[in-house]
């Protein structure tokens, strides 16, 4: 491949995932952001470097990039010899994913367990909706522990004896 065709690979693949995150009600521009900083070359970039890469204005990126340091998926660094800030995706930020998936499962279930324990002496047909959420939350909630647990073995290196051949 060309280094033309990968530069275009790299923006398609930017723009795909700047859809999925816009569509799961991230801003564009900070999916595009996020997007550009999995794929760069090096892993950080200033803001001049984002803008020039990605087409977009300084304000816009300047935007982007606290939003996305408020949601602890970025950080900014600085090196020596240097008075540029430089941005890149926060250490371990994918793993603190199945961590918020695990917190916010808990979080509602608990609710909703306080919902029906408060509830109890309402007739049974009101309860159903609030057994339906306490259902699928406690659900989410053992299977993303589950989630978590894996992906901490696998990058551990340890390997569960079912998946060992």
């Amino acid at each position: 491949m060309s280094d033309g065709e990968v530069e275009a690979e790299r923006h398609a693949f930017i723009e795909e995932l700047a859809q999925f995150f816009e569509d799961s009600g991230l801003p564009r521009m900070e999916g595009r952001v996020l997007g550009w900083l999995v794929v760069c070359t090096p892993a950080h970039q200033s803001a001049e470097e984002i803008a020039t890469a990605l087409g977009a204005s300084r304000g816009a990126i300047s935007m982007a990039v606290r939003l996305l340091q408020r949601a602890e998926a970025v950080e900014r660094v600085s090196f020596p010899g240097t008075r540029r800030h430089y941005y890149r995706l926060r250490p371990g930020m994918w793993r603190r994913e199945i961590d918020r998936r695990v917190h916010e499962a808990t979080a509602v279930r608990t609710m909703a367990e306080d919902g029906l324990n408060r509830l109890a002496s309402a007739p049974d047909q009101d309860l159903q909706r609030l057994r339906d959420l306490y259902d699928m939350y406690a659900f989410l909630e053992r299977e993303y522990l589950q989630i978590r647990d894996r992906w901490h073995d696998h990058e551990t290196g340890h390997t569960p004896k079912e998946h060992e051949e």
